[in-house]
């Protein structure tokens, strides 16, 4: 009869007792040495329901630099101009041939009369479409106002002539 001798897998201990000492010291690294992971994020409370809304249509005179004007116009740009000037306006995540707003190499003039117009009738022969049907005078010169928040060209216009082109500009 053989000798019944209890054997064991040496090599299999070892290693076993190797993976449980790495479990451990992990775990207590993870629990606390670890400081976690920093997401940088700004958490803001949501608007109240009863808190007082801005109406843009309540502005008689939008061309005028105004903040609340400019808000609303970096809303409107975000829903209609990001995708080809980019959410900034400086083309990162925009589209190659459109205007860099932020540097403002203006191609149909210089001025918010112009700029007007351009939003108005669009660029012929390029990729900038009219938004005469899609925005209201209103949410134009609110677009414009936001331009002039984020360009290093600003306008050169007298504020006398935007007052006169605005009045008659639909």
């Amino acid at each position: 009869m053989a000798d019944n001798h209890d054997h064991h897998n040496r090599s299999g201990l070892i290693a076993f007792i190797g993976a449980m000492a790495f479990v451990f010291l992990f775990f207590f690294y993870i629990v606390f040495v670890n400081k976690g992971v920093t997401l940088n994020e700004n958490v803001t409370e949501p608007t109240p329901a009863d808190a007082p809304k801005f109406d843009l249509t309540t502005v008689k005179e939008p061309w005028l630099e105004n903040e609340q004007v400019a808000l609303a116009g970096a809303k409107i740009f975000k829903q209609n101009c990001a995708l080809c000037h980019g959410a900034k306006g400086n083309l990162v995540g925009g589209i190659a041939e459109a205007r860099n707003l932020v540097e403002g190499h203006w191609k149909a003039g210089e001025g918010m009369i112009s700029h007007f117009k351009v939003l108005q009738n669009g660029i012929t022969g390029s990729q900038m479409a009219s938004f005469k049907q899609t925005l209201n005078p209103t949410e134009r010169w609110a677009v414009l106002n936001y331009i002039e928040t984020i360009t290093n060209n600003k306008t050169k216009d007298k504020l006398e002539d935007i007052a006169t082109f605005a009045k008659s500009a639909d």
